[in-house]
């Protein structure tokens, strides 16, 4: 069978029985810079490809699918499809499945209606028939995850590892802002550190008109003891928590350093978390530095 090149497009097909988490695998899959379309008919998604590889459709990293029964034919139709998109994609077909009475209890707890239920039946009924009709699916897949003891966090994490050699690694995007309590605290925030204890240089001869930015100003914050420890534990801190965010798949982080006015002492810890621990994590992160009252 002849199968695509290496430089062919990336197609990720999510699939499975309802409520086993199709549309969180889709948001992870978008999440990770993929091209997602839920419910997109089959008789679209050669278009839809040529759309990608002319470039009308920008999918930097790939396509992803969600496909259920939602479209009648697709069962039916799907291994022959198949065999024909392996001709012109880099397909990885993803199942998702759960127990029956797993998924009895997600309907019930989210209210939907299940796309099978019909007049007479019971929702265990339709889960199981709807089982059956994708049983050729389930087969002709790539990869089958059991979502039962899942929770939304894990079925993601577990598509990213799945999927690991064709994405590009995740980013935590943390953002520092520096800000003076005087003016109302920063908003919205994930954790903040008050420094107003510090010395103060803006009632320091020749330092109160300069920011945090200035060399000056530096050295006058960290001559002191509490300055240099205050900083060594908030970066031991964030060495701790921010690989545990992103191994838990916290996309952002948005840290908030005070003091009185938010033009020296702030200014200068956000410049040296930013650019210094923020920067040397062992996890994927995109700095963004704010300095929100400096030049009030």
């Amino acid at each position: 069978m002849v199968v695509a090149s290496a430089s062919s497009p990336l197609l990720v097909i999510v699939t499975g029985l309802s409520g086993a988490g199709n549309s969180t695998a889709l948001h992870a899959l978008a999440d990770a810079g993929l091209y997602c379309i839920d419910n997109l008919p089959m008789e679209l998604i050669g278009p839809t490809i040529d759309l990608v590889e002319s470039g009308r459709i920008v999918a930097k990293h790939g396509l992803a699918l969600c496909m259920d029964l939602r479209d009648q034919s697709f069962a039916v139709q799907f291994p022959q499809l198949k065999k024909e998109l392996a001709r012109r994609v880099r397909l990885e077909v993803l199942f998702l499945t759960a127990e029956t009475h797993v998924l009895a209890t997600r309907f019930g707890a989210t209210r939907r209606r299940h796309p099978l239920l019909k007049e007479g039946d019971t929702l265990p009924e339709a889960i199981e028939l709807e089982r059956e009709l994708l049983g050729v699916v389930e087969e002709a897949s790539d990869c089958v995850f059991d979502t039962s003891a899942w929770t939304p966090q894990q079925l993601a994490r577990a598509v990213e590892r799945r999927l690991v050699d064709e994405l590009p690694a995740r980013q935590l995007h943390v953002t520092v802002s520096s800000f003076g309590f005087k003016y109302g605290q920063a908003q919205p925030i994930d954790t903040l550190f008050d420094l107003r204890f510090l010395d103060n240089p803006y009632f320091v001869e020749g330092l109160r008109e300069k920011s945090g930015l200035d060399q000056a100003v530096r050295d006058y914050i960290f001559s002191t003891e509490p300055a240099r420890t205050m900083l060594a534990k908030i970066e031991d801190f964030l060495r701790f928590l921010l690989p545990l965010y992103y191994l838990e798949g916290k996309h952002y982080f948005r840290l908030g350093i005070g003091c009185t006015g938010g033009r020296h002492r702030s200014v200068c810890f956000a410049e040296e978390l930013g650019r210094g621990v923020l920067k040397s994590l062992p996890v994927q992160t995109l700095v963004t530095i704010v300095h929100r009252d400096i030049d009030r």
